[in-house]
């Protein structure tokens, strides 16, 4: 299985400029919890902006006009279009991220995979399962 089959819906992008409050307010009204922060032309990845930064900026006393980009995690990690699903799962694992961005060859925004997305198939469960090696825990059934 690949990346792609588990992308359902175009990602929500924002500008480096824009404010900490719109992108909040981008995040209710999607219902999602990470933008994707876009070049000018709104094709290249450059970071993504999770709730979590906008809270922790807010217990920091950022002001709400804060540009995202101050906060920002920059160079985010990134899966192709065409990678399969257990490596993409590896990132996410290892990283100890929520969201990948995802690419295409090009280099150019094609989506966003989430945790949510990779354990909510089936398929994809199995796919991820079978990419490991299961080793049982010492003293364990």
């Amino acid at each position: 299985m690949k990346v792609k089959d588990l992308i359902k819906r175009k990602p929500v992008v924002v500008r480096r400029a824009s404010t900490l409050i719109e992108a909040a307010r981008i995040m209710v009204q999607e219902n999602i919890g990470l933008l994707v922060v876009v070049d000018e032309k709104g094709e290249t990845p450059l970071g993504v902006i999770s709730e979590r930064d906008i809270i922790r900026a807010f217990a920091n006393n950022l002001p709400p006009n804060t540009a995202v980009w101050d906060v920002a995690t920059k160079n985010p990690v990134t899966a192709t279009f065409e990678e399969d699903v257990g490596s993409a799962a590896t990132k996410i694992v290892n990283k100890k991220i929520r969201h990948l961005v995802v690419v295409d060859n090009a280099g150019k925004l094609a989506g966003v995979l989430s945790i949510r997305d990779l354990v909510a198939e089936k398929s994809t469960l199995r796919a991820i399962v079978s990419s490991y090696e299961y080793e049982p825990l010492a003293g364990g059934d």
